[in-house]
């Protein structure tokens, strides 16, 4: 579990799940709540179009060019199929996402809540600067058919990339929220309002 917050900056919540859980949707509803969301995989996305110092660095170790959208698809699939290679990629990229997450949560001081949108969240270690970590949990069937239907990938590779990250099963250990998404869209929500009740009622 977590420590939680008592002083009187933003809430920092931890927002992470597996691939296909529907982690975005959880995500989108925060921000129809009007509670800023800092999304990692956006901050990444800018990173590997603007960041050249960066990108020099993935270009340097992986002996390979990573400019343009299908240079990163295979950069992709070769790090998906590789444990030592992603992690050695993580370990460049993800100093360069840390500093822009803080930069982006001095903006957003006045809020009283700030959603860090991470599929890597446990992973990295980021929960242990989180007040609440939220794992948002489907079972492995699910994950699969999802996948399979969102990425038009066969069930092998979708098994493979769900394989590429730590299980939701690990993940849910490190969680002090589960929101099962199981269920309908209806359910997901619920399980949102009621943890941002109670964080309300802890005040």
């Amino acid at each position: 579990m977590s420590v939680q917050n008592v002083s009187t900056s933003p809430i920092i919540i931890g927002l992470t799940g597996g691939i296909a859980s529907g982690k975005t949707t959880a995500s989108n509803y925060f921000l129809q709540l009007n509670i800023p969301v800092i999304d990692s995989d956006h901050i990444v996305k800018e990173l590997w179009e603007n960041n050249q110092e960066m990108i020099d660095k993935v270009e340097a170790f992986f002996h390979l060019s990573v400019k343009t959208y299908e240079d990163r698809k295979k950069l992709g699939h070769l790090i998906f199929h590789n444990d030592q290679k992603r992690e050695a990629l993580n370990h460049m990229v993800h100093p360069y996402v840390f500093d822009e997450i803080e930069q982006l949560k001095k903006e957003y001081h006045n809020s009283p809540y700030i959603v860090i949108d991470m599929p890597l969240l446990i992973e990295v270690g980021y929960q242990e600067l989180c007040d609440y970590v939220l794992v948002v949990y489907v079972d492995l069937e699910t994950q699969i058919k999802r996948l399979v239907t969102r990425d038009a990938l066969d069930r092998t590779e979708a098994i493979t990339r769900i394989h590429a990250q730590l299980l939701l099963e690990e993940k849910i250990k490190h969680a002090d929220v589960i929101l099962n998404n199981n269920g309908s869209l209806d359910e997901l929500y619920q399980q949102i309002d009621e943890f941002l009740r109670g964080i309300q009622n802890e005040k």
